[in-house]
């Protein structure tokens, strides 16, 4: 077999593709190969709408009769926690983008997942706002009269979107491996949503333990950011940090560090969730040993069998394959080693560990096996701070079944982002479909000149950033506290 043959065929497993893209991708494809996309596009949205809506009441309703339509022609789909204006928002994205002109190319992937991200956010916004945008007009066009409108009179307007937003870290917030070192654009605008009442939650496999200073490390520019605009106690403790997927919780603290939230005792947070079964605070020491120890035997197995230059490395709530320093570990075989894991799992039976919460997936550049996932994360928060799920929105990029974001959709609606800048684009959208101004200085491509702010000390920020530079962000290592030059 050559080469390309045994990538097409890798590429059409199951573990690389979404169920309900393709599918969807598939539908609209007639079209397009009878070139009448542009009169029936929005017509096979609606349905799609249609369908989606008729799964939602089987769900509420009648999961002991025969599967919906949408379930039976995608066995795969999941939850949807709202509706989804699925044909606004194909008429918005269309009209931007000139998907109906094109002869060549039909609609692709990506495009259908920046069209469902679309309307996830369109739908979280109040029916008042959604019923006002219904005569046709541009979703965005109602928040163009606003664009220029400075942060001062922001604060005087009502915020029309989620409660929550809880965020992966690399490759949503950051680059993976990366840090949150300078990012002004997006920085503005998780400051703007705290300063309208939005709870922010970084949501991350990361571990390391209640280490403050090494997630500090990991958010850096954004935590002087928030402190050159001067949160107010209030508003700092509207953001909050979840490490090791969903075992740390973290909070800023008045002096825009972070700081460990108690978890026992009045206002801990272990007291707050003890209700939810699959809480961290109601798990068994054994089985989380049992887990660890059957992912860490795997994970030997996987280096040996596919002669991995990585190294297993063990937490205290999870364990990973990385790679040697300076060495690469190919995405199959990271994805070969997950999949292998989750078999092993699936076939134990009832052995020390395998029934609870976890979450194994490849990281891009490594696999984990952690205890928990953020389906349990974003629940806990949604319990400690009394917001719905229809409130609720997690964003991330890892969503197919070998990603860590995966688990989080049966408990919110989610936005499936691939980069940082998607990310800042998302946010920016929110923000607009809220009610609420993005002035013209904040759109343009010139960066704002941060250095003109006093109250910014940027040689510390320069210092920390040099200083996430020599982390090891698989441990947590500080191999230098400073670099020199």
């Amino acid at each position: 077999m050559s080469f390309s043959s045994r990538r097409r065929n890798y590429l059409l497993t199951p573990h690389r593709r979404d169920g309900l893209i393709e599918w969807m991708k598939k539908m609209l494809s007639h079209s397009f190969v009878l070139d009448c996309l542009g009169t029936t596009g929005a017509d096979t949205f609606s349905h799609f709408e249609l369908l989606i809506e008729e799964h939602r009441k089987w769900e509420a309703t009648s999961k002991d009769r025969a599967p919906s339509r949408l379930k039976q022609l995608v066995p795969t789909i999941g939850t949807f926690h709202t509706n989804l204006p699925l044909r606004e928002a194909f008429l918005f994205y269309n009209k931007k983008h000139g998907l109906t002109n094109r002869k060549h190319i039909q609609i692709s992937f990506n495009e259908i997942r920046h069209i469902l991200n679309y309307a996830q956010i369109m739908a979280l916004r109040d029916t008042v706002i959604v019923a006002k945008n219904n005569n046709g007009d541009n979703p965005e066009d109602s928040a163009s009269d606003v664009n220029a409108s400075d942060d001062n009179n922001d604060d005087n307007k009502a915020f029309n979107g989620p409660n929550l937003i809880t965020f992966d870290g690399d490759q949503t917030l950051y680059s993976d491996g990366s840090n949150f070192d300078h990012n002004p654009e997006l920085a503005n605008y998780l400051y703007k949503l705290i300063k309208h009442g939005v709870f922010i939650a970084v949501v991350t496999a990361a571990g390391y333990e209640y280490n403050v200073e090494k997630y500090e490390f990991r958010l850096s520019g954004l935590l002087a950011f928030f402190k050159s605009k001067g949160l107010t106690p209030e508003e700092c403790d509207r953001f909050f940090l979840f490490g090791g997927e969903c075992n740390y919780l973290l909070k800023l603290g008045n002096d825009y560090k972070l700081q460990p939230i108690k978890e026992d005792g009045p206002g801990g947070w272990f007291t707050a969730t003890r209700h939810l079964e699959e809480a961290p605070c109601n798990w068994n020491e054994a089985d989380v040993t049992g887990l660890l120890d059957l992912a860490e035997t795997s994970f030997h197995n996987s280096i040996k069998n596919m002669h991995i230059r990585g190294r297993v490395i063990r937490k205290k709530r999870s364990v990973g394959l990385v790679p040697t320093p300076g060495m690469e570990i190919p995405r199959e075989a990271l994805d070969e080693t997950v999949l292998a894991l989750q078999d092993t799992l699936t076939s134990m039976g009832s052995a020390p560990g395998v029934d609870l919460p976890r979450c194994i997936f490849n990281g891009g550049t490594d696999g984990w096996c952690d205890c928990g996932n953020k389906r349990v994360g974003v629940m806990m928060l949604q319990s400690y701070l009394g917001v719905s799920a229809v409130k609720t929105l997690h964003i991330g990029d890892q969503f197919l079944n070998t990603g860590n974001d995966f688990a989080a959709r049966t408990v919110c609606p989610c936005i499936w982002i691939t980069s940082p800048d998607e990310t800042t684009y998302i946010l920016k959208s929110i923000l607009r479909l809220a009610g609420l101004g993005v002035s013209m200085a904040e759109n343009s491509t010139k960066k704002p000149d941060f250095k003109r702010a006093a109250s910014l000390d940027f040689t510390e920020a320069e210092r920390r950033s040099k200083a996430v530079k020599v982390m090891d962000v698989y441990t947590g290592e500080i191999i230098s506290k400073e670099t020199h030059s």
